[in-house]
C-alpha cells in the first residue's frame, strides 16, 4: 500500500510540460503566427513612407555669458565649472528639442509649408509636428549631438532641419546670456570705481594726520620703542643714584682740599667768571649726551616713518633746541668746547663729578619726557587704528569688485559683438543631408508582429495549459503529483471511433427495448468481443492484477476487484467489462460483473438478449442463471422480482459476504459509483482485494483526484491508477509514458 507523504508539490513549469503545451497548441500556435506574419506584410507593404534627414553638431564646451557671473567662466571649460561633457550635451538637447524652438522655426518657415496636406494649419500644430518628428542622439562621453528629423515630404524634412540647426545657434546665445549685460556691468564697474576712490582718498588723509605709512609696522615701532626706552630710563636711575653717591662721598671729604686756595678765594673777592661753573659743566655734558641720543633716535626713525610723521618733526625740534643750548654756552664760556677730565694726579675735580651728575638728572628727564611722548602715540594710534583698519578693508572688499565687474565688462563686450554663426564653442560638422527614405520604423513595426504572432501564440498555450488547465495529462505527472506508479495508461479512443460513451444494456428499468431504442440504431461491440479496443489493455491489466495476487499470497476466493472513476463518462464501466471479460477467459474459474452503478435503474448493455441477474440471486450456490460469455456472468444490485434499484452500502455489503464467500466464482468484479461525497465507494474500497481507479486524462481535476487518492488511501484500500484517454501530441521522447 502506497504511503502517504506530505512533500511540497512539484512545479509545473519545466522543460517537459512546456515542450507538451507548444506541441498540444500547435494548431494555436501556427495559427497565431500566421496572423502575425499576415499583420507584419500588410504593414511592410502599406506602411506610410517617411523621409528623415540629419545632421550633426560639435559641442566643445559652453560659454557662461551672464552679467552675474565669474570671470572665469571666459575659459569656455565646461570642466572647469564642474559639469560634466555629458551634463553640457545634455542641456544642449534639451535646447534643441524645447518646445519654444519648435515654435520659432514653425513661425519662420509658415505652417502651411510644414503641414503642406492640412486644411487650415495653425503655429501651433506645426510645431507640433516639428517637436513629434524630431530625434537627438548622442553616446556617453561624447561631444557630438546627432540631429534627425523625419517628415512624410522630403522637402519639408530638410527644410525643417536648416531652420533648426540654425535657430539653434541663436536660441543658445540667448539661454547662455543675460539680456542688457553689458548696459549693467558698465554701471555696475562706474559705481565701484567711484567708491574705491573715495576710500583710498580717506585712507591716506587719515595715515597723513597719523604720520604713518603702515599701521601694524608703527604700532610694532611704538611698541619696541617702548621697551627700548624703559630700559633707558631703568639704566639712567642706576647710573643717578651712582653717581650722587659718588658726589656725597667728595663732598664728604673723600679727597683733599686745596685750603689756601679756600682762604685766598675769602681775602680776594673773586674776579669776574671767565670760566664756566660746576652746574655750567654739568649742564653743557648733558647737553652733549642727550644730542648724541637723539640724534641716534632720529636715524632710527628715518627708516620707518615720513619726514611728516610727527614724532620726526617733534624729535628734530628737540635736537635744534639743544644745539643752539649748546651753542649758547659755548660762546659764554669757551673753554667748554676743550673741557677734559682730571689730570694725571688722578685727583677728581668736584666741578666735574657736579657736572656730570646734573648732566645725568638732565638724561633722566628727559627720558620720562620722550615716554610721556610715547605714551601720547600709542594712545593716538590706539583711536585711529579702527577707522584704518575699516577704510583698508573696504578698499579690499571693492577692489575685488572692481576686478569681477571689470573682467565681466570685458566678456559683456565680446557678447554683445558675437555672431551667433561663428560661434567658437559649438560648430556644425555636418549640415542637413538630403532627404532618405525611412524604413526602420517600419521594419521593426513588422518585425515585431510577425514575432508578437508567434509570442502570443506561445503564451497562450503556456497559460492555458499551465496556469489553467488542472487535469492531469500524462503518466508522468500521475505518477510525480501522487507519488504512486500508474498501472496503465489507456489512450484515447474517440478520435477515431467517435465519442465512447457508457455502455448500456439493452433493457432499461427491467423492460426490453424496443427497435426505436437510440442504442439499438448504433450497434456497439461488447468489451469482451475480441474487436473491441479495451481487450488488449484489460489483458494486460488481468496480467498485472495476476502476479500481483500471487506475489502478496492472495489465493481466497473469489477475490474482489473494484474498478471506480471521479465522473460520469471516465470509462470505468468499460473497463470493468474489460477486465472481467480478460479473467473469465483464463479458464480457472467464473466471473462475476456486478453493476453497483444501477441507482436509476440503469445497467450494462452488453449485448443484446443477454440477461443480467440480481446479485443476491447470482451469488446463490449453484444458482441458474445465464451466462453472457464464456465463464461471464453479469448481476446488477436490483432485488429479486423489484425493478426497482438501490445502493450497495456497507450493511449490505457485509450480509453478503457468507455468500459471497461460499459461491463458486473466482472473480468478482465491482463497477462502482464515482468517488463523491454521497458515494459508497470509499466504504467499500476498503473491502476490496484491489482497488483500479480510473483517471480521465485531461478533464478530472487534479485536487479532486489527490483529494480521492488520499481518502482511499486512509480507508486501507488498495489502490492502482488507470491513466484513460490519454492523448499524444508529440514525439515518444516527450511523452515518457511508452
Amino acid at each position: 500500500m502506497p504511503e502517504r507523504r506530505n512533500d511540497p508539490e512539484p512545479s509545473k513549469i519545466n522543460l517537459t510540460n512546456i515542450l507538451f503545451a507548444i506541441f498540444k497548441w500547435k494548431r494555436t500556435i501556427l495559427a497565431f503566427a500566421l496572423a502575425g506574419i499576415a499583420i507584419a506584410a500588410a504593414i511592410y507593404f502599406f506602411y506610410p513612407a517617411s523621409y528623415e534627414s540629419d545632421a550633426r553638431l560639435l559641442v566643445r564646451y559652453v560659454l557662461e555669458r551672464s552679467g552675474y557671473d565669474p570671470v572665469d567662466a571666459i575659459s569656455g571649460s565646461s570642466r572647469g565649472s564642474g559639469i560634466s561633457y555629458d551634463g553640457v550635451i545634455a542641456a544642449e538637447v534639451s535646447i534643441l528639442t524645447s518646445w519654444d524652438l519648435s515654435v520659432q522655426v514653425a513661425e519662420a518657415l509658415g505652417p502651411n509649408r510644414v503641414l503642406p496636406d492640412s486644411k487650415a494649419p495653425s503655429v501651433v500644430a506645426a510645431a507640433a509636428a516639428i517637436n513629434s518628428g524630431l530625434s537627438t542622439t548622442t553616446a556617453k562621453g561624447s561631444n557630438i549631438i546627432e540631429v534627425s528629423y523625419q517628415n512624410p515630404k522630403p522637402e519639408v524634412a530638410t527644410a525643417v532641419l536648416n531652420e533648426l540647426v540654425s535657430r539653434y545657434f541663436t536660441k543658445h546665445l540667448e539661454v547662455h546670456r543675460s539680456a542688457g549685460a553689458f548696459d549693467f556691468v558698465s554701471q555696475q564697474s562706474d559705481q565701484i570705481r567711484a567708491r574705491l576712490n573715495q576710500t583710498e582718498d580717506a585712507l591716506k588723509a587719515l595715515k597723513a594726520k597719523a604720520g604713518v605709512m603702515s599701521l601694524q609696522d608703527s604700532m610694532a615701532s611704538v611698541g619696541a620703542q617702548s621697551s627700548h626706552l624703559e630700559e633707558q630710563i631703568r639704566a639712567a636711575e642706576n647710573d643717578l643714584a651712582e653717581e650722587q653717591a659718588k658726589v656725597k662721598q667728595i663732598e664728604r671729604g673723600g679727597l683733599p682740599v686745596d685750603l689756601n686756595e679756600t682762604d685766598n678765594a675769602k681775602d680776594n673777592p673773586p674776579a669776574p667768571p671767565t670760566q664756566a661753573s660746576t652746574k655750567d659743566i654739568g649742564d653743557y655734558q648733558a647737553l652733549v649726551t642727550n644730542l648724541t641720543k637723539l640724534r641716534e633716535t632720529q636715524l632710527e626713525m628715518s627708516a620707518k616713518y615720513t619726514p611728516e610723521n610727527v614724532m620726526i618733526k617733534m624729535n628734530q625740534a628737540h635736537i635744534t633746541d639743544l644745539e643752539n643750548q649748546k651753542r649758547n654756552l659755548e660762546k659764554k664760556f669757551p673753554e667748554l668746547a676743550t673741557l677734559r677730565t682730571a689730570g694725571a694726579s688722578g685727583q677728581l675735580d668736584i666741578r666735574i663729578e657736579r657736572a656730570r651728575l646734573a648732566g645725568m638728572k638732565s638724561k633722566l628727564d628727559d627720558l620720562r619726557r620722550q615716554k610721556i611722548e610715547l605714551q601720547d602715540r600709542v594712545k593716538q594710534l590706539a583711536d585711529i587704528g579702527p577707522q584704518i583698519n575699516s577704510l583698508e578693508r573696504n578698499k579690499e572688499m571693492e577692489e575685488q569688485n572692481y576686478k569681477y565687474y571689470s573682467g565681466t565688462l570685458q566678456k559683456a563686450r565680446v557678447d554683445e559683438a558675437l555672431d551667433p554663426s561663428k560661434m567658437p564653442n559649438i560648430s556644425a560638422i555636418q549640415r542637413p543631408s538630403p532627404p532618405g527614405k525611412v524604413t526602420k520604423t517600419r521594419n521593426k513595426i513588422a518585425l515585431g508582429f510577425a514575432g508578437g504572432g508567434l509570442a502570443l501564440g506561445l503564451g497562450f498555450a503556456l497559460l492555458f495549459e499551465l496556469v489553467f488547465n488542472h487535469s492531469y495529462k500524462r503518466r508522468s505527472e500521475v505518477e510525480l503529483q501522487l507519488r504512486s506508479p500508474v498501472m496503465l495508461s489507456i489512450p484515447d479512443q474517440s478520435i477515431n471511433q467517435g465519442i465512447i460513451g457508457r455502455l448500456r444494456l439493452p433493457w432499461k428499468n427491467g423492460q426490453r427495448a424496443g427497435k426505436e431504442t437510440p442504442d439499438k440504431s448504433k450497434p456497439s461491440l461488447a468489451p469482451w468481443e475480441v474487436e473491441h479496443f479495451i481487450r488488449p489493455y484489460s489483458e494486460a491489466i488481468r496480467d498485472r492484477l495476476g502476479l500481483y495476487f500471487e506475489l502478496h499470497g492472495v489465493t481466497h476466493k473469489p477475490k474482489l476487484v473494484g474498478v471506480t472513476g471521479f465522473g460520469e463518462g471516465s470509462g470505468t464501466s468499460t473497463l470493468a467489462a474489460g477486465v472481467a471479460a480478460a479473467l473469465s477467459e483464463t479458464g480457472d474459474g467464473k466471473v462475476l460483473l456486478v453493476d453497483v452503478n444501477a441507482a436509476n435503474g440503469e445497467v450494462h448493455p452488453f449485448f443484446a438478449g443477454r440477461p443480467a441477474a440480481a446479485l443476491t440471486t447470482a451469488i446463490k450456490p449453484q444458482a441458474a442463471i445465464t451466462s453472457a460469455a464464456d465463464n461471464l456472468y453479469l448481476a446488477t444490485i436490483t432485488r429479486s422480482g423489484n425493478n426497482k434499484s438501490t445502493h450497495l452500502g456497507l450493511k449490505k455489503f457485509f450480509a453478503l459476504v457468507p455468500n459471497l464467500k461460499a459461491s463458486d466464482f473466482d472473480y468478482i468484479i465491482f463497477d462502482m459509483p464515482p468517488i463523491n461525497q454521497s458515494s459508497p465507494t470509499i466504504g467499500l474500497a476498503a473491502l476490496m482485494d484491489k482497488v483500479l481507479v480510473v483517471v480521465e486524462a485531461e478533464k478530472t481535476h487534479r485536487d479532486v483526484v489527490k483529494r480521492g487518492y488520499r481518502e482511499l488511501v486512509g480507508a486501507r484500500a488498495d489502490v492502482a491508477v488507470v491513466l484513460n484517454k490519454t492523448r499524444s501530441y508529440g514525439p515518444n521522447w516527450l511523452e515518457g509514458d511508452s
